[in-house]
């Protein structure tokens, strides 16, 4: 394995050993979702799903820029470099993310960062009323890695949640 393998699967780790940085992940994707949604509805909780599941691999991650228009456009990204069975990995790694997604929820709900709807299965995001303290404060890395979050939110919101799984292949 190269360097630069060793030092995604390193980062791939703490991320997937650390379920509170999932969480601040996860609600930027919310918070990104629900600003850019035309009736500004929030997700339901599948979609955090998958959302994590892209979001804690750097291969599945690294499309996830502002250069790119939509989901439509990652889609194809992956299609252009012939990587296609790494797009179709998103339905195992959701399937392998399940108890992390679900343990960083419930991490972001407890510390308040989201608000899960019992009666329409909606995840909501709550607004800090305000910013970390000097030691508090997220690694540049992990605020990145939000950054990537919100700009999926974003995708994700401009689409249905049928045409979200039809997109990326994933079943739910």
């Amino acid at each position: 394995m190269d360097k630069i393998n060793m030092s995604s699967l390193a980062e791939e780790i703490k991320i997937w050993n650390t379920p509170i940085v999932g969480s601040y992940i996860l609600w930027r994707f919310t918070h990104g979702y629900t600003e850019f949604q035309p009736d500004g509805k929030s997700p339901v909780l599948l979609l955090h799903f998958i959302a994590a599941a892209i979001l804690t691999n750097q291969r599945l991650s690294d499309p996830v820029n502002n250069r790119r228009k939509d989901l439509a456009s990652y889609v194809r990204s992956f299609t252009k470099k012939k990587d296609i069975d790494l797009l179709l990995s998103i339905q195992d790694r959701v399937n392998n993310t399940k108890r992390y997604t679900l343990e960083s929820v419930d991490i972001a709900i407890q510390k308040g960062l989201l608000v899960l709807n019992p009666d329409d299965a909606c995840v909501y995001p709550s607004q800090l009323a305000h910013k970390p303290s000097r030691g508090m404060a997220p690694k540049q890395s992990i605020i990145s890695m939000g950054k990537k979050g919100e700009i999926l939110g974003r995708w994700f919101s401009s689409y249905p949640v049928n045409q979200v799984v039809s997109l990326l292949k994933v079943v739910l």
